[in-house]
């Protein structure tokens, strides 16, 4: 400490002691006004959706990966997919049981818990997918989908039924088609959804250890 910082704190006590002396409460340290916290100007989506940062200690899911080129988001795509397969073809099985379900007991119980099945399968998918979440959730919805539709009309040929049976081609085809792209987009929001629930998990858990240590 200096000389100057010496006779500074020397003179600062003596005119605390004076102002004991009088029985005057000394004065306030000047402390800095913490800043306001601002409002959540997001919109509806943010607020429901709060921002989740990705997931900790993850290694990079494209080590390895080597593709280039104007299709590289499709090589992208296939390669994680088959890095990890289990992901989207095991939440897929169970998607195509949720789907039978809710195809075949549309007004009933059992349509309600296909539908809960294929759903919670599709988050399943994108809470196991952290590489690319909708991704996953996508694939597994399509897998599900062929599934049920091959059951579905395997089992209509069974009882004798022909390709008339169904109506002309084209607009089989094109209910078909029309049918995987609802899937499809089920899919992609269900993945969306259950990595976005793994990342705020983890976020939440991160948040909450030091307050339990401090406990």
């Amino acid at each position: 400490m200096s000389t100057e910082d010496r006779s500074a704190s020397r003179a600062e006590a003596r005119r605390r002691a004076r102002l004991a002396t009088r029985g005057e409460p000394p004065e306030p340290d000047t402390i800095d006004p913490e800043p306001e916290p601002q409002p959540n100007r997001g919109g509806f989506l943010s607020r429901m959706f709060p921002p989740a940062p990705p997931l900790p200690n993850r290694p990079d899911p494209l080590a390895g990966f080597s593709g280039s080129g104007p299709l590289r988001v499709v090589t992208e795509s296939l390669y994680l997919l088959r890095r990890n397969p289990l992901t989207w073809i095991l939440p897929g099985v169970i998607a195509s049981v949720g789907f039978l379900a809710s195809f075949s007991y549309a007004t009933g119980i059992l349509g309600l818990v296909g539908t809960f099945l294929l759903f919670g399968a599709l988050i399943a998918a994108g809470w196991f997918g952290w590489q690319r979440p909708a991704l996953f959730g996508v694939a597994a919805a399509l897998v599900g989908f062929f599934i049920a539709t091959a059951i579905v009309l395997f089992s209509f040929s069974q009882q004798g039924a022909t390709p008339d049976t169904f109506g002309e081609p084209t607009q089989v085809i094109g209910q078909l088609i029309l049918q995987g792209l609802y899937q499809s987009a089920l899919g992609f929001l269900g993945g969306w959804y259950g990595g976005y629930l793994r990342r705020r998990q983890t976020q939440l858990s991160a948040q909450q250890a030091p307050r339990r240590r401090r406990r």
